[in-house]
């Protein structure tokens, strides 16, 4: 007898669990799906390239960077490579972060002695709903979600983090992301990709779909609680 009530009470469990996990942060698959491409740059993306130039190298016959304004962000086209001063397209697709600076200190180093590179991915993301700026931005693959959310300009005082939620090509790919928010994880952890829109939508009240949710789940703690009073009888 104890052993099917006990039974019962591991599916009872088991079902409280599954009503909070569908109100918990939630990813769909699709959000972690593998790229076809190898190295940290993709087409659609841009490079963020920072340079600086050692001061014994600046010369008459050298050029200083500052007047090449090399320093800049880079729309990375179809074909997979960026356009940039004095040496032209240059491939960062199938490329690590190391090995497009390694390429850009090569191929500049027979017009500029000197210089040293530092290269970081950004993607494409739009950012909607219940924040002061939305719009399209470039955001680092690194930063976490509450950074791109305040580069546009952060939430309004109405906006429902609760319901946070990623889209991509009119489908949702993850939502009720506050725990992400909260927990500073990076863009590329919770698999967002460039084009993708983040929403932040604002907060409408207690719904009645809340109602029936947390009624739900408070019946089934009376009865996991009845339950666990039987057996001990």
């Amino acid at each position: 007898m104890r052993t099917v009530i006990y039974k019962k009470i591991i599916l009872m469990v088991a079902s409280i669990l599954a009503l909070f996990f569908q109100n918990g942060t939630f990813f769909m698959a699709d959000a972690f799906g593998q790229s076809r491409y190898r190295g940290d740059f993709y087409p659609g993306d841009a490079v963020r390239v920072i340079v600086w130039q050692d001061p014994n190298s600046i010369t008459a016959s050298n050029l200083n960077i500052d007047r090449l304004g090399i320093s800049d962000d880079y729309i990375i086209d179809r074909r997979g490579t960026i356009l940039l001063p004095l040496i032209g397209e240059v491939r960062a697709v199938g490329l690590s972060k190391e090995a497009l600076a390694d390429t850009l200190s090569e191929r500049y180093r027979r017009f500029i002695s000197g210089l040293y590179f530092v290269c970081k991915p950004l993607m494409r993301l739009t950012i909607l709903g219940a924040v002061n700026q939305p719009g399209s931005y470039l955001v680092e693959t690194t930063a976490s979600l509450w950074q791109a959310i305040n580069k546009a300009g952060g939430p309004k005082p109405d906006a429902d983090l609760r319901k946070i939620y990623l889209s991509r090509s009119g489908k949702k790919v993850a939502e009720n992301l506050l725990e992400v928010y909260e927990k500073a994880y990076t863009l590329k952890e919770i698999g967002v990709k460039s084009g993708d829109q983040l929403v932040i939508p604002p907060y409408r009240g207690f719904t009645f779909r809340d109602i029936l949710d947390y009624g739900g789940f408070l019946i089934s703690l009376a009865v996991l609680y009845l339950q666990i009073q039987r057996a001990q009888q």
